[in-house]
Parts: structure tokens; sequence; C-alpha cells
């Protein structure tokens, strides 16, 4: 039989693990990251990189939806991850915090992927295009609109490394 004291006992360790459960579950989780950046050259020629292979796909990925060796809907969602990575990419270069002499370079190459997005944004509205049939004018047209948007991106990578300390 189970003693008074026992009683309590057990009642009281039920009481402080579940006390402590409701502790631990309404407190506030950090799980947020932060990146500390200390060789600001390093990190950047690092993020260059990472874009200039995601520029190496897409530039294939292209090239096979103009010759028709991928679908308009396989180009898309291709594009539509490298766009997702290169969101990131700008991520990275905002959490890094680059001190002043780096600002001017940083915000160059920032600027320079946002148009770099913004090319990605055409492509996906040229394969749309091309799903329901486009004229080759207009084919002509809307590739002269992308090569200026990248080669916008390219011209601000240049400030970017230009700019450098």
């Amino acid at each position: 039989m189970a003693t008074k004291k026992g009683i309590i006992i057990t009642i009281t360790m039920l009481a402080v693990i579940s006390g402590a459960s409701f502790v631990i579950w309404f407190l506030p989780q950090n799980h947020g990251s932060s990146v500390v950046v200390s060789d600001y050259k390093s990190e950047l020629d690092g993020l260059k990189e990472k874009q200039s292979l995601i520029a190496t796909e897409m530039d294939s990925s292209l090239k096979g939806l103009s010759d028709k060796s991928i679908t308009p809907d396989e180009f898309i969602n291709k594009t539509q991850v490298s766009s997702s990575q290169v969101t990131s990419l700008i991520s990275e270069l905002i959490e890094s915090n680059a001190p002043t002499q780096w600002q001017q370079s940083y915000g160059a190459y920032f600027e320079s992927l946002k148009k770099y997005n913004e090319y990605l944004t055409e492509t996906i509205a040229l394969a749309n295009k091309m799903k329901s049939g486009i004229s080759p004018s207009d084919l002509s047209d809307e590739m002269a609109k992308l090569d200026a948007l990248k080669k916008e991106s390219d011209t601000l990578t240049v400030k970017s490394d230009q700019t450098r300390p």
C-alpha cells in the first residue's frame, strides 16, 4: 500500500517535471544563425564563384530550351531553383555585415545579384511564351532583352571588383 509520504513525493516530482516541461516549451527559441565574416575578400570571392556556377548551369539550360532538348516546364523548374539559390546568395551578402571599406563593393555585387535574379525571371517569362508559341521576331526581341539584363549584371560585378579596398 502507498503511504501518504510516497504519494506526496510522487505528486511533487510530477508537478516539477510538468512545470519544467511547460517552461521549456514556452521559452523563446533562437534558431536563427548569424554569419560571422572576418575575410570579406574571400567571402565575396566565394559568393561570386557560386553565382558563376549557377550562371553556367542556366546558360546550358537556356541553350537546351532554344534547341528544344529540354521542355519549357523543365527549364522553368531549373530556373526557379536557380532563382532561389541567387536569393540565398543575396541573403548571405546582407548577413555578412560588411565594414565601411567593403560597403561599396558589396553593394555593387548585391545589385548585380538582384539584376541576375531579374534576368532569371525574364527567362521564365520567355519559357512561358515558348509554351504558347512565339514568333521568331518576338524571340529575337526577348533574347536581346535577356542579353541586356545579363550584361548589366556583369557590369555591376565588374564595378564590385573595381571598388574593392
